[in-house]
């Protein structure tokens, strides 16, 4: 017997196994170009490695482009009203073959529609959301999740229910315009002709805002400000959600994490369409399998534009993180830049951070330049 040919018929060579599944860096890469900047740097340093690409999204900006790379589908463009009622053309992805629509409300009521002087909760709506969704419904949309963040609006839905053919009085019974400013004046609310319709449908809402729908940890006292609202705005816009919220069967809907994300559609989406709210972070993971993924990994590489202290609370990252050391996979972070080193956690200050903005490397080098950066990274990564 060859007793050489035994050995090597019987040593299995392991080859290493990496999953890339970062988030975009905003205003840089998308997840895609940051899984590709990455994979081609670890190919030089481990030329066998086998490598696996799962671009992954916040619930933001990008997500329905993550979708559309696991599901297919079309963009469906409609010609919808935006957070000032103007006229604007905004897309939703369409797949047919699950009659699921994915809408990302910023497309229509996003604060990035607007100048900074435009900036006003107090008379910005959701509206154009609600007509993406009618849309949705006349096409055969049996499920539709809507993305919410990044919102111009503080009508708690008003808007989107508006669209959906719901109709808001005032005292004396004139029909209200569907804004902000207005929530405190309604008195009464008239069912839309196609609610029947809308209870048929398994609405879902994805974000990763966690906050109530009024109060301190409201939505107008904790985000109005940002979207251009002065102290005396912030109060009566609370004074509205509050309002609102007498209409509620209960008091469960406005207390519930999430009611105040995009300036109360959270709250507006339970209530109006019967919509359950999910942590976009780990209905994200579920939708592209992670675990089943990162469970055939020996190493799993993970990032985002910024890291910092938000992105161990709830955010995407964070969620990666938890599920890794579930599945007991050792992480890898990279990043644009990494902010707040005194707060990571504890239970995370271990996990290899590697951020492209170090000195002498400028903001600017690192947005312009990200992906050779990360090719530089990449290579130089001990997996």
């Amino acid at each position: 017997m060859d007793l050489g040919k035994l050995l090597v018929n019987s040593t299995q060579i392991h080859v290493m196994r990496v999953l890339l599944c970062p988030d975009k860096f905003k205003d840089s890469l998308t997840a895609a170009e940051v899984c590709q900047a990455l994979a081609q740097g670890i190919k030089k340093s481990y030329p066998e490695a086998i490598i696996q690409s799962l671009p992954l999204a916040d619930g933001g900006e990008g997500t329905l482009d993550v979708i559309q790379e696991i599901f297919g589908g079309e963009w469906v463009k409609v010609m919808v009203k935006d957070p000032l009622f103007r006229n604007i053309e905004a897309p939703y992805l369409w797949v047919k073959d699950r009659q699921h629509a994915f809408i990302e409300m910023s497309r229509a009521s996003g604060i990035e529609l607007l100048k900074k002087e435009e900036r006003n909760p107090g008379v910005t709506s959701t509206f154009g959301t609600g007509e993406l969704i009618l849309h949705a419904l006349k096409l055969g949309a049996k499920q539709i999740t809507v993305t919410v963040g990044g919102s111009a609006t503080n009508d708690a839905g008003m808007g989107m229910a508006a669209a959906l053919g719901f109709l808001f009085l005032d005292e004396q019974g004139n029909e209200l315009a569907p804004k902000g400013e207005n929530l405190v004046h309604i008195r009464q609310i008239i069912p839309s002709p196609i609610e029947n319709k809308l209870r048929q449908i398994q609405f879902q809402v994805a974000t990763d805002v966690r906050n109530v729908l009024h109060g301190a940890q409201g939505a107008a006292h904790v985000f109005a400000k940002q979207k251009g609202a002065d102290e005396e705005m912030i109060r009566q816009l609370n004074n509205g959600l509050i309002n609102m919220s007498t209409f509620f069967p209960n008091n469960e809907i406005a207390q519930s994490p999430g009611a105040g994300a995009a300036g109360g559609l959270g709250a507006g989406a339970m209530f109006f369409l019967q919509a359950s709210i999910h942590l976009a972070s780990a209905w994200i993971l579920d939708l592209v399998a992670f675990d089943q993924h990162a469970s055939q990994a020996d190493v799993i590489i993970s990032g985002e534009g910024k890291i910092d202290v938000q992105s161990w609370e709830g955010k995407l990252i964070s969620t990666v993180i938890q599920h890794s050391q579930t599945l007991q996979k050792p992480i890898i972070l990279v990043c644009g830049g990494l902010q707040d080193r005194d707060k990571i956690p504890e239970s995370m200050q271990h996990i290899p951070v590697y951020p492209i903005l170090v000195p002498p490397i400028s903001l600017e080098e690192a947005i312009t330049q990200a992906s050779t950066h990360l090719v530089r990274i990449g290579e130089s990564l001990k997996l």
